[in-house]
């Protein structure tokens, strides 16, 4: 399974680069997903920046991709990850913490641009489709 971050999402709505679409579109919708926490995201610019087309192109975008829900055991992850990140000086944004607990509990891979990022978390398998 793919879960996708919210910056692949806004790739993917934009149409920009091309290339993540046309991962996107080499998948099912049953291997693709996004994390509540991105969803949450992208609802947030939504609001922050609304306008009726972009409120289109989210909930196109959403109606592709399952939601897999923030539990327990994302949770018990995120404990971890957090504890790790402080413990060694490198910390990550609280959300970006939050989808990479949530891939790892869902045994996804991220797909994200932000690499780099989020190869400070060890076990998380990720994917660039820019």
């Amino acid at each position: 399974m793919y879960m996708l971050d919210t910056d692949t999402v806004s790739f993917f709505m934009k149409d920009n680069p091309k290339s993540v679409r046309k991962n996107v579109e080499k998948h099912s919708s049953k291997e693709l997903c996004i994390s509540a926490i991105t969803c949450a995201e992208l609802m947030f610019g939504l609001r922050r920046n609304y306008s009726k087309q972009l409120d289109l192109w989210l909930h196109e975008a959403l109606g592709n991709f399952k939601i897999i829900d923030f539990d327990d055991n994302s949770a018990a992850i995120y404990g971890d990850i957090r504890s790790a990140l402080e413990k060694s000086g490198e910390l990550l944004d609280n959300m970006d913490m939050l989808i990479a607990s949530s891939a790892l509990a869902s045994g996804a891979v991220l797909v994200s641009h932000n690499i780099k990022h989020f190869s400070r978390i060890k076990g998380l398998k990720l994917e660039d489709w820019v």
